[in-house]
This record gives C-alpha cells, structure tokens and sequence, in this order.
C-alpha cells in the first residue's frame, strides 16, 4: 500500500471535507456505536490503512474493550478485551500520550496484542479519546497497518481531531442518558405521588360522607357534602391521571364525563329525577392545573343546578365540549330549571367560584338566563396552544 502524500493540499482539503462532515453526524446521531464505527470507516479511508478501532476503557480502569472496528475479523469487535498494561492503547492511555510505532516488529515500549499479530499488522497509530466533565478518558482511536507506515504529525493531528469528536459525542450521549434516567425517575416519583395524593383523598371523601350522615342539622350536613363534591373532583383528576400513565396531560373529555356522572350520585335523589345529557369530543388533552378549576367549575353548575333550578320536579342537565378554533375548546354547561333570578345575584358562592377559575384558566365565563334554564360558556386552551 503506498504512502499517502501529506503535504498535497487537495489531500489536506479532502481530510478536512471529511472531519466537517463527520462533525455533523456526530452532533445528529443518538447512537453511540453508529458514531464509533463511522470514525472508524473514515480515518482508515483517509490515512490509507486497512484497519481502525475504537478500544474503550471499561468502568474498572484496567480493561480495554474493542466497542467498534473495521477490517477485523469476526469476534474481535464488541467481543474482544485486553489489558491496560498491554499493547499501544494501554500505553497511550497510561501516559495520556498519543503512541506511534512504525514497526510493530521492532517495538520495545508494549507488547503487542496477540489479536494484532493474528491480523498481520505491522504498524500503528492512535490517540487518547479524553473524558469531558472530569471523566476519566472514554479509550483510543488507532489505526493499524499491515505494513510498516511512516504516519506523520498531520496524521496525528487528523486523529486527534476526530478523537475531540468523538470526545464530544460520547459526552453528549452520555449527559442526555442521564437526563433521561432522571426525567424516568421524576416521572415514576410524580405518578407515585398522584396514586397517594388520589388515596387519601378517597380517604377525605369517605370521611367527610361519613360525618355529614351524622349530622342532624340540614345546613351543616349540605355543606360537609359541598365540600365532599370538591374533593371528589380533585381526587378524580389524581384518579385519571394515574390510570393514563401520564403525568402532564390529561383527556379533558372523559374527565369531565366522568365527573359529572359521579357528581349526579353524590346527591341522594339526584340520579333518579335529573336527566344527565353529554356530548363530550375525546382527544381534547390539557394539563392538570388546568383541568383541577375546570373540573371544581363543572362541580360548582352541577351542584347549583341541583339545589336550585329545579326544585321538587324533573329537570335536565347538560354539558358539551367541543374543539373550537385556535386550538381551544368550547365547554358548555346548562339545565332546563327556572333561570337565575334578576338581577343575577352576586354573593353566591359557586358562581364566584366559577369566574374564579375563569379568570384563572384566562377564560372569559358567559352566563345566559331566562325562564327555560341556564347556560355556561367558556373556552378553554388546549394543551401546547
């Protein structure tokens, strides 16, 4: 194999066209050994050898492993390890020094792997892939020929650049890996905490039906109940939650179907003398802080419904939600009751209660009334509008 001509500038330009666009790939890639065999490919193509490695120092800091090659022979990538004591990549990595031999023959500094003698290599070139952050240094990239190679200092200096990359990449991937842990660990600690948050709720709620039966007093025991209703709809969201997976969104739809159903139930007669009507378009995702106001919203219209649109007698309430443009949705809430009285009363608790949460969502509430019933609108911002 002839000698490459280091100082022809068309073969200086080439490496470097090569170097740049080995950068952009070890920026793009995510794969680490994609990365190494890649390294590997493209300097023994530009120094004109006919083997290259990536040797990795494992975790012990004595045994070197071959994580990416070419031109080995089958077993000797990914399966192949040797000592630090041994070899050029041992003695690169011991004295932080790139090594060159330019006869393998008449080396004195290292013995030569019996792997590298088995291939008939004869010469050798490699650099150290440092560490980042304080790390100890990640291996060597070499280069092996099989005949004696006078490899220069621009040749070094080639290696030493893709080693930097190299360098770089392996620091990258290995700082997004831990992001990755971490971010599973906060995950699994969140859901963790919405499944005991959802449990001593169900446990507040049993305890609060449980004093409001005791209760002789029918104004004490309504608003120990009233209290209840917004617990349950608090715990519903924790309950939804966790049986999503999810920690960060939420089906607004079946949320609030749900919920308005359970809240039907938590009043004695309710179920058997108010119709519940629902027209809920799935898919609609927010985010628990936003579905937590919505959901105490829906509690408020549904309870106030219930106590006083409809008196004794039969009545009807709705809700419907649909998406609307701008990614919002449109939620509307109604009953088929005697209206608000005019002028629309101002110390109700529950409608303060709603424009509350309005103006916390950023939502404007609409309210329509007249002797047929009473109507709720708000929009509502999706999740990543």
């Amino acid at each position: 194999m002839p000698t490459l001509m280091r100082s022809n500038p068309e073969h200086l330009l080439a490496q470097q066209a090569a170097l740049a666009r080995f950068g952009e790939f070890a920026l793009k890639s995510e794969d680490l050994d994609t990365i190494l065999q890649e390294a590997c490919r493209l300097v023994a193509e530009a120094l004109g050898t006919s083997l290259a490695k990536v040797v990795a120092l494992e975790e012990d800091g004595q045994t070197l492993t071959v994580r990416a090659g070419i031109g080995w022979k089958p077993g000797v990538v990914g399966g192949l390890s040797t000592h630090l004591s041994t070899g050029s990549e041992g003695l690169a990595l011991r004295s932080a020094e790139s090594v060159v031999c330019q006869d393998l023959a008449k080396e004195t500094r290292f013995a030569v792997p019996d792997f590298v003698k088995a291939h008939g290599c004869r010469a050798c070139a490699c650099v150290v892939i440092m560490g980042v952050d304080g790390r100890p240094p990640y291996g060597v990239l070499q280069v092996d020929s099989l005949r004696p190679h006078a490899f220069g200092e621009q040749d070094i200096a080639f290696l030493r650049s893709y080693a930097n990359l190299l360098a770089s990449a392996v620091g990258r991937l290995r700082a997004n890996a831990r992001l990755r842990r971490k971010a599973d660990d906060n995950e699994r600690l969140l859901r963790e905490l919405q499944h005991r948050v959802k449990n001593n709720l169900q446990v507040i709620v049993a305890i609060l039906d449980l004093q409001s039966r005791q209760l002789r007093a029918p104004e004490s025991r309504a608003a120990l109940r009233s209290v209840g209703r917004r617990v349950e709809a608090l715990r519903l969201l924790h309950d939804k939650l966790h049986l999503s997976g999810e920690v960060d969104e939420l089906d607004l739809g079946e949320y609030l179907a749900q919920l308005s159903a359970s809240l039907l139930s938590f009043h004695e007669d309710g179920t058997a003398r108010v119709q519940l009507a629902l027209e809920v378009e799935r898919g609609l995702l927010v985010s628990p802080d936003q579905a937590a106001p919505l959901g105490l919203a829906v509690n408020e219209f549904i309870t106030n419904s219930l106590k006083h649109a409809f008196g004794e007698g039969l009545g009807r309430i709705g809700l419907t939600l649909q998406a609307a443009p701008a990614h919002r949705a449109l939620l509307r809430l109604s009953d088929n009751g005697r209206g608000l009285p005019m002028p629309r009363p101002k110390t109700g608790t529950g409608m303060r209660m709603i424009e509350s949460f309005g103006r916390q969502l950023g939502s404007a509430v609409h309210w329509t009334s007249d002797g047929t019933g009473t109507r709720l609108e708000m929009t509502i911002r999706l999740r990543g509008a």
